[in-house]
Protein backbone atom coordinates (compact mmCIF):
# COMPACT_ATOMS: atom_id res chain seq x y z
CA UNK A 1 0.00 0.00 0.00
CA UNK A 2 1.68 3.24 -1.20
CA UNK A 3 1.60 6.15 1.90
CA UNK A 4 0.42 9.42 0.66
CA UNK A 5 3.22 12.07 1.09
CA UNK A 6 2.74 14.11 3.61
CA UNK A 7 2.83 17.99 3.18
CA UNK A 8 5.35 20.16 4.08
CA UNK A 9 5.65 24.08 4.91
CA UNK A 10 9.41 24.61 3.65
CA UNK A 11 9.38 28.39 5.20
CA UNK A 12 8.56 27.02 8.18
CA UNK A 13 11.06 24.17 8.32
CA UNK A 14 13.68 26.14 7.23
CA UNK A 15 12.73 28.58 9.91
CA UNK A 16 12.47 26.03 12.60
CA UNK A 17 15.96 24.64 11.56
CA UNK A 18 17.60 28.36 11.76
CA UNK A 19 16.11 28.23 15.29
CA UNK A 20 17.32 25.20 16.50
CA UNK A 21 21.23 26.51 15.00
CA UNK A 22 20.87 29.76 16.96
CA UNK A 23 19.84 27.94 20.04
CA UNK A 24 22.99 25.78 19.41
CA UNK A 25 25.18 28.46 18.35
CA UNK A 26 24.18 30.41 21.74
CA UNK A 27 25.30 27.49 23.90
CA UNK A 28 28.40 26.88 21.74
CA UNK A 29 27.19 23.55 20.82
CA UNK A 30 27.94 21.05 18.13
CA UNK A 31 25.57 18.93 16.20
CA UNK A 32 27.26 15.95 18.26
CA UNK A 33 26.60 17.63 21.66
CA UNK A 34 22.82 18.33 20.97
CA UNK A 35 22.36 14.82 19.58
CA UNK A 36 24.23 13.04 22.81
CA UNK A 37 21.96 15.03 24.75
CA UNK A 38 18.99 14.33 23.41
CA UNK A 39 19.22 11.40 21.47
CA UNK A 40 17.96 13.16 18.82
CA UNK A 41 19.24 12.82 14.90
CA UNK A 42 20.34 16.31 14.56
CA UNK A 43 22.26 16.12 11.13
CA UNK A 44 18.86 14.65 9.53
CA UNK A 45 17.14 17.66 11.26
CA UNK A 46 19.40 20.71 10.40
CA UNK A 47 19.11 19.74 6.47
CA UNK A 48 15.98 19.29 6.39
CA UNK A 49 15.66 15.98 5.60
CA UNK A 50 13.37 15.11 8.38
CA UNK A 51 10.62 17.60 9.39
CA UNK A 52 10.66 18.07 13.28
CA UNK A 53 7.35 17.28 15.31
CA UNK A 54 6.43 19.24 18.70
CA UNK A 55 7.98 16.14 21.30
CA UNK A 56 11.06 16.86 18.66
CA UNK A 57 11.27 20.40 19.61
CA UNK A 58 10.23 19.70 22.93
CA UNK A 59 13.03 17.53 23.69
CA UNK A 60 15.38 19.82 22.27
CA UNK A 61 13.52 22.83 24.51
CA UNK A 62 14.18 21.16 27.60
CA UNK A 63 17.59 20.10 26.88
CA UNK A 64 17.99 24.04 26.40
CA UNK A 65 15.91 24.85 29.33
CA UNK A 66 12.88 26.68 27.44
CA UNK A 67 9.58 26.72 26.46
CA UNK A 68 8.11 25.94 23.40
CA UNK A 69 6.93 29.40 23.62
CA UNK A 70 10.44 30.86 23.57
CA UNK A 71 11.23 28.41 21.23
CA UNK A 72 8.85 29.79 18.68
CA UNK A 73 8.65 33.57 19.92
CA UNK A 74 11.15 35.07 17.41
CA UNK A 75 10.19 32.44 14.40
CA UNK A 76 6.79 34.88 13.87
CA UNK A 77 5.35 32.71 11.42
CA UNK A 78 2.93 32.76 9.39
CA UNK A 79 2.84 36.39 8.70
CA UNK A 80 -0.47 38.26 9.58
CA UNK A 81 -2.29 39.61 6.56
Amino acid sequence: MKRKKQRRDEVLLHKVVLRVKELRSNHNHTQEQLKEGTGLNIPNLETGENFPNLTTLAIICKFYGITLDEFFAPINYPPKK
